[in-house]
């Protein structure tokens, strides 16, 4: 059983792209084969999540643990698989990630939609233009025509 024991961080930094969540020696421990390992900051020292998508960036950075005179390193993507991970890393990001900033696929398959309208409106006025007739014929059924015709 692999579990995280603690995550807290150091202190977290938010810019305008990335949260960064910056660990220190006390502040995170996993348990691995009923043994309790520490955090040291040997190689890596922070977990980078990206505020527009949630996801982690460095997932191929390596964490280095110890207990006693044994250490153990393990790259992010397999602690993020450790049960309740994720669980206290949203509990410490959650409050950093702006709701209103983040845009929902529905709005933007409605920009993107909005957008091929109205390029068929630039490309039926140049056909009209050129005196495309063909072209004009093709793009007008093309934009009254009812989906899935």
């Amino acid at each position: 059983m692999q579990s995280v024991k603690m995550l807290k961080p150091y202190y977290v930094k938010k810019d305008e792209r990335f949260i960064r969540v910056i660990l220190a020696f006390q502040y995170f421990s996993v348990v691995m084969d009923e043994q309790l390992y520490h955090f040291i900051p040997l190689e890596a020292r922070e977990i980078v999540m990206d505020r527009y998508n949630r996801e982690i960036v460095n997932k191929q950075d390596q964490f280095v643990f110890q207990k006693g005179v044994n250490y153990v390193k393990l790259p992010l993507y397999k602690l993020m698989k450790f049960e309740s991970f994720e669980e206290q890393l949203n509990s410490i990001t959650d409050e950093y990630f702006d709701e209103e900033a983040r845009v929902s696929p529905t709005e933007v398959d409605l920009v993107i939609s909005h957008l091929i309208e109205e390029n068929i409106y630039r490309l039926i006025d140049h056909s009209l233009k050129d005196r495309d007739e063909e072209k004009f014929l093709e793009l007008t059924n093309y934009l009254y025509s009812s989906p899935g015709e």
